[in-house]
């Protein structure tokens, strides 16, 4: 794992979501009153974006079909499918939000 500076908390508006490029990957930043997330930005049902879904609390909804994932695992919720989605580990470092990335 390597810890990337992804984006300043100010990039990513409340209750909101924003994907960023990181090491090769999409990574989408998600900023709820439960916290901030790190996801990857892509649903594990159609393969659709995941950017631009509704977040709530700890949840995303794909804006494709509607499949809700907890961002805490990656663990889906419904019956469209039963594949997670990858989360990394996230912190915010003096306004600055932090995720730890797998390496390659």
């Amino acid at each position: 794992m390597a810890k990337q500076r992804i984006a300043a908390l100010d990039d990513v508006p409340e209750g909101g979501n924003k994907a960023f490029d990181a090491c090769g990957k999409s990574v989408l930043l998600c900023r709820t009153g439960a916290g901030v997330f790190a996801i990857e930005n892509m649903c594990s049902h159609a393969f659709a974006h995941l950017e631009g879904g509704k977040v709530r609390g700890p949840h995303i909804f794909c804006p494709l079909h509607g499949v809700r994932f907890d961002m805490r695992t990656g663990a889906p919720n419904g019956t469209l499918t039963k594949k997670p989605i990858a989360v990394y580990p996230v912190s915010v470092e003096d306004g600055e939000i932090v995720v730890d990335l797998p390496d390659g």
